[in-house]
């Protein structure tokens, strides 16, 4: 079913509330307020309702923290306009996908309960001075999600919105994940990415449920129980020519080609048979069938099928069962400079 309506809200943070334990032990979020220019309901702003609980059985969130978040959504988050923008759930626009999108490395999040004794280890802990601070700044957020409808006074949904089971699987679907991003005072961006731990790892490409043997988050970051799904980054992309010198692509050009790096960094031989690797407009290059790619190997895949953009891109390395075993992406900046390989290992 996915969400109804998708989009980015973009405003001024205002004045920041977080619901502790003992505010509501069962639902709490944090509330961010923010002034988009046209008012709102909340003392003349609008709300963004931020889970930091799950009503699961396994109540915990996971969360990724970049103060210097950079990525190809960022070159495009400065242009907006205030207030709500609709956004297509597609590849290769400004809406996001925790996972096809590569913006971060799933298990480097932290696996977070809501509030508890101590400092650093809760959700509140970490999300809560950011925004109080963004709101001293009165910085400029975007925020990610669904529109409170029909009132459309807020944004809630500001989290990953797919691979979720049960009765909240209905709100699955690619390429319309929530999450919040502030304007840093030199003109970077802080992200905040935000995802229930029960939510599955590896979703489908076409409603973002659980693919079957799917790890949730949690077992993911924390290796509890057995991968029935074989384990991400076994083969890693190390690198890629994104502009090579002179005008590629054209039937005129002599140089050296668009390429792709691949690592075997696992201890056993791996076959590429039926791998392929998807661009940020989700072309693909397939491998040739008899690669067989050595521990410690390195391929080269030229990539003549799914170019690569100079504007900024991704890059998604898929086995031969579609599933993903690498991701990155790439800025308009690092893709500058003709002939120079760019590097993310």
């Amino acid at each position: 079913m996915s969400l109804k309506e998708y989009g980015v809200w973009t405003g001024k943070a205002v004045r920041v509330s977080a619901e502790t334990a003992a505010d509501d032990p069962h639902t709490p979020h944090i509330h961010l307020f923010y002034d988009d220019g046209t008012g709102g309901e909340y003392d003349n702003a609008r709300r963004a309702s931020i889970n930091v609980k799950s009503g699961s059985a396994i109540s915990e969130l996971v969360v990724w923290i970049n103060l210097n978040f950079t990525h190809t959504i960022t070159e495009k988050l400065s242009a907006l306009n205030q207030g709500f923008t609709p956004l297509e759930n597609k590849a290769n626009g400004m809406a996001l996908d925790y996972i096809r999108g590569n913006m971060m490395n799933l298990k480097e999040g932290r696996v977070l309960p809501h509030d508890i004794p101590g400092q650093e280890n809760d959700v509140l802990d970490l999300v809560f001075p950011l925004l109080k601070s963004a709101v001293q700044r009165q910085a400029v957020v975007h925020l990610f999600g669904e529109p409170y409808l029909p009132a459309r006074q807020g944004i809630h949904d500001v989290h990953m919105n797919q691979g979720s089971a049960g009765k909240f699987s209905k709100y699955n679907g690619v390429w319309q994940d929530g999450g919040l991003f502030i304007e840093n005072s030199d003109g970077s961006y802080t992200s905040i990415l935000i995802a229930f731990a029960s939510q599955a790892a590896h979703t489908d490409e076409s409603t973002g449920n659980a693919l079957p043997g799917s790890n949730n988050l949690k077992q993911l970051i924390t290796h509890s129980g057995e991968p029935v799904i074989a384990d991400d980054l076994r083969v890693a992309i190390i690198g890629a020519l994104v502009n090579p010198v002179g005008a590629e692509n054209t039937p005129h050009h002599t140089g050296r080609p668009e390429t792709v790096w691949l690592m075997n960094r696992s201890p056993t031989p791996i076959s590429l048979k039926g791998w392929s690797i998807l661009n940020k407009s989700e072309k693909v290059q397939p491998m040739a069938d008899e690669i067989v790619l050595a521990p410690g190997g390195i391929h080269t895949v030229e990539m003549n099928k799914a170019p690569l953009s100079n504007k900024g891109g991704l890059l998604t390395l898929l086995d031969n069962n579609g599933v993903k075993v690498d991701g990155v992406n790439y800025t308009r900046k690092q893709a500058q400079q003709e002939g120079y390989i760019t590097l993310f290992r």
